[in-house]
């Protein structure tokens, strides 16, 4: 016998690659924007990508780890443990 299911057509997700490397290159990015709060600065870089998706959690994984590659570069290789 033969069954009949409704399959809901999904947006397929992107592949993370791209968001992850969008995301390392934006913190090497001049587009950047410091923002003064009290007595610190802070550097403010909006993800494109929607909160709480598998695409901005990848991009600020890149993020992420470009940070750290450039700690590693600034203090040497010990500090990231």
């Amino acid at each position: 016998m033969k069954k009949n299911y409704n399959k809901q057509k999904t947006k397929k997700e992107e592949p993370v690659y791209p968001q992850y490397h969008v995301g390392y290159e934006a913190f090497f990015s001049k587009a950047q924007r410091l923002k003064r709060l009290g007595d610190a600065t802070v550097i403010v870089t909006a993800c494109p990508y929607r909160k709480y998706t598998m695409g901005a959690r990848e991009w600020q994984r890149g993020y992420d780890n470009a940070y750290f590659d450039n700690l590693e570069k600034l203090h040497g290789s010990n500090r990231r443990r």
